[in-house]
């Protein structure tokens, strides 16, 4: 599809760039402000050892781990959603705006989780954010996909399906996990660890 050069389309085309740029910036800065979790408190050097020190980061480390993999993917299919989209409109500038909010919350709920790795509401705090996020970034496709509102018309349902069910996965895992902790169950996060494998099969049976 032919964008014209009007004025109006520059500009349209403009804040798209400006935005993306904005996107990339806020992932990389909660991606790199997520290992900021894993720093000892200063009574730590005095009275503990070294080895007993570092078992005491490993469940800050383990979600460390989580966090960061999860917002890689994120980022991933947001920028898997722009290679896609011509261009965006105020709707779209404020779903983005939101996404990026929560985006921002993740190194808190990591924290939080890392210092209450037991506890069920820390736990959901950390699952939730990431269901929210999930589902933000699944609206804006589509969003932007219905009747081919933001992309071009050549794209194909099934595609756009595909797309889809893709954005689904980590909102699909977030939520079970969220109610296997609401069952008692604290090692609920180890779902997460699943994603690459059922996003395999979801890929997979989906694009036949």
């Amino acid at each position: 599809m032919v964008i014209l050069e009007s004025a109006e389309n520059r500009n349209v085309l403009m804040e798209k760039n400006r935005m993306e740029s904005l996107t990339d910036g806020i992932f990389a800065f909660a991606m790199t402000l997520l290992v900021l979790n894993m720093i000892l408190p200063n009574d730590a050097v005095i009275t503990q050892t070294s080895s007993a020190a570092l078992f005491s980061l490993l469940p800050a480390f383990y979600h460390y781990i989580i966090a960061f993999f999860v917002l890689a993917a994120f980022w991933m299919g947001h920028h898997a959603q722009f290679s896609m989209i011509h261009h965006i409109d105020k709707n779209f500038l404020f779903l983005n705006a939101i996404g990026l909010f929560f985006v921002t919350l993740v190194p808190f709920s990591t924290s939080f989780i890392g210092d209450y790795s037991s506890d069920i509401l820390a736990t959901c705090v950390f699952e939730f954010n990431l269901l929210i996020l999930g589902l933000i970034l699944a609206f804006q496709w589509y969003y932007s996909s219905h009747n081919h509102r933001l992309i071009s018309p050549e794209l194909s349902q099934h595609n756009i399906r595909l797309r889809m069910n893709r954005a689904l996965i980590i909102p699909f895992i977030s939520l079970a996990a969220i109610i296997i902790t609401i069952m008692g169950f604290t090692s609920s996060t180890m779902l997460y660890m699943a994603s690459p494998l059922v996003t395999y099969f979801v890929m997979r049976y989906t694009q036949k």
